[in-house]
């Protein structure tokens, strides 16, 4: 079987579609999978025995139970990924129209259904200091942080200094423009006790990401630049999931690797 009947095999029906997700998460035996999907016996068994033809289903002989093959189990880890790909993509589509995604490496792009369990925060235009507000509650207390960002506020930079002092562990990665406008904010007695700091880590790209965001041992906060390079500060996917943080913190350690020190 080729990858195009493959493919055809599991999206011209819902019901095979639904059987491999199903059977994803362990065996089971006919009236299970009857109540589950609520469908008739006669349905399900059609069905099944049409991925049993292709070695996605087998049913064991003594238990009766249906389970997925190794290749069904590869299978469903990739269709359950390309789902929730779609979920993440249908359920934030505002997010993703009005943003620049092409500074994403696609390697993040195919796995973007781990932000699945996120949060749109969306301010209107005369709400902007919303959004600012949210971030600095969200990070507060943290732990350690992880940052990129293509843009400096004061408030942010206050916020992340006072962490600092508070022996947070802390990773910035900013482009070499923006971290002079960082120091530009801050006056020599500041960038003095930041160098002085072991915990502030703070690394410099020759180019611009086009992503801010930030994750913390609890929380991530990611935004995107507009098409034409400006900051949206109206528009924020925020999560506690723990897939999402790691989602974040690999893409932080793929710009890290571009980076140079500088504090």
């Amino acid at each position: 079987m080729n990858a195009e009947n493959l493919l055809k095999l599991i999206i011209s029906s819902d019901l095979r579609r639904r059987l491999i997700l199903s059977l994803g998460t362990g065996p089971k035996i006919l009236k299970d999978l009857q109540l589950e999907l609520n469908s008739t016996p006669s349905s399900i068994l059609h069905a099944l025995k049409l991925l049993e033809n292709k070695n996605i289903v087998h049913q064991h002989e003594g238990t009766k139970e249906y389970k997925l093959t190794t290749l069904g189990y590869l299978i469903y880890i990739q269709l359950k990924n390309i789902i929730d790909s779609f979920d993440v993509i249908t359920k934030f589509e505002s997010f993703w129209l009005s943003h620049d995604v092409n500074s994403v490496p696609e390697e993040f792009l195919r796995t973007l259904g781990d932000l699945r369990n996120s949060k749109l925060i969306i301010a209107s235009p005369d709400e902007l200091k919303s959004p600012h507000e949210v971030y600095l509650e969200l990070i507060k207390n943290a732990k350690w942080v992880r940052a990129i960002s293509s843009v400096v506020f004061e408030d942010y930079s206050n916020a992340f200094l006072e962490l600092a002092f508070k022996k947070a562990d802390i990773e910035a990665v900013l482009p070499e423009k923006t971290f002079e406008m960082l120091l530009k904010m801050l006056d020599p007695e500041e960038v003095k006790a930041l160098k002085e700091l072991p915990n502030m880590h703070i690394y410099t790209l020759e180019w611009n990401p086009r992503v801010s965001f930030t994750v913390t041992d609890s929380v991530l906060s990611f935004g995107l630049l507009f098409p034409d390079g400006r900051y949206d500060m109206t528009m924020d996917l925020v999560s506690y999931d723990p897939k999402a943080r790691k989602w974040a913190l690999d893409l932080f350690h793929y710009y890290k690797q571009f980076a140079k020190r500088v504090i």
